[in-house]
């Protein structure tokens, strides 16, 4: 009885506990970046501070809900000496905590994001790039900023899916900013990202809306359900390096990439 009385007492505390720590996380991580962006003059500086700090508190904020992000072959997600253009799967806004908690990296997001109070503000303080991807007028000007980037030697994480999924399935990638790999030689990095446990079970078709973002739900309605749960164990797989060698086209690097990735999601689904 004392036992069942205590674990409903930690089911009760958990969301505003968590609450609580996360909003610390917030009020201390975003002036500490605003800081660094008022004093800081230098960009590439200023970028490589705002990927080394971002990494720091997100790997922080995953712990606070619970995340426990499991890497596999993670070789070059590690490598400090070489960067890479990331491409990878999405399911989640949780799959941006995972990468940045294991490689140091500054995001490129849809305009769309901008416009969210919280994440928009991360992605913005964090040295983040938004990108218009419905307009070609502004397409070149995206292209030219992640080469900037990519050729100051920072890691760069796209979600060439333009969007999150349900979970059944890796959708189709859009081309336009994989130029800036070709442009710049820059290796491609292809990433697999699964949930597998949530509260220790199986990530299945009844419990995958806990964690994967999609549909009309907004992110605070989302972000709240996903306090509620008590743990969550996400994979990230890193695979075979693609080489953005002379002659490379954007058209090549996105279809590599996508076999890459979605032949190693498939392995999941088979495996259940």
């Amino acid at each position: 009885m004392k036992s069942d009385a205590l674990q409903n007492t930690m089911t009760l505390l958990r969301k505003p506990l968590k609450i609580a720590a996360f909003l610390v996380l917030v009020i201390t991580f975003l002036p500490v970046l605003f800081l660094v962006d008022l004093f800081i003059f230098k960009k590439r500086t200023k970028l490589y501070l705002f990927s080394r700090i971002s990494s720091f508190y997100l790997r922080v904020a995953l712990a606070v809900l619970g995340v426990r992000v499991r890497v596999k072959n993670a070789s070059r997600l590690k490598d400090r000496k070489k960067n890479y253009f990331i491409i990878s799967n999405h399911l989640s806004y949780i799959d941006i905590f995972a990468i940045y908690s294991v490689s140091p990296s500054l995001f490129v997001a849809n305009s769309e994001l901008e416009e969210s109070f919280l994440l928009g503000s991360i992605v913005r303080y964090s040295g983040g790039v938004f990108v218009e991807r419905r307009s070609r007028a502004k397409l070149l000007t995206d292209i030219t900023n992640i080469t900037n980037i990519l050729n100051m030697g920072i890691n760069v994480v796209i979600f060439p899916e333009g969007t999150t999924s349900n979970g059944e399935r890796v959708m189709p990638f859009k081309t336009s900013f994989l130029g800036a790999a070709a442009e710049t030689g820059a290796d491609v990095l292809p990433i697999c990202i699964r949930y597998r446990e949530i509260n220790g079970r199986s990530v299945d078709k009844e419990n995958g809306h806990l964690v994967y973002f999609y549909e009309n739900i907004t992110f605070f309605e989302h972000f709240f359900r996903l306090l509620n749960l008590r743990s969550i164990t996400v994979e990230l797989r890193e695979l075979e390096v693609i080489e953005s060698r002379s002659g490379v086209t954007r058209k090549e690097l996105t279809e590599q990439a996508f076999s890459r990735i979605s032949d190693a999601y498939n392995e999941k689904c088979e495996d259940g």
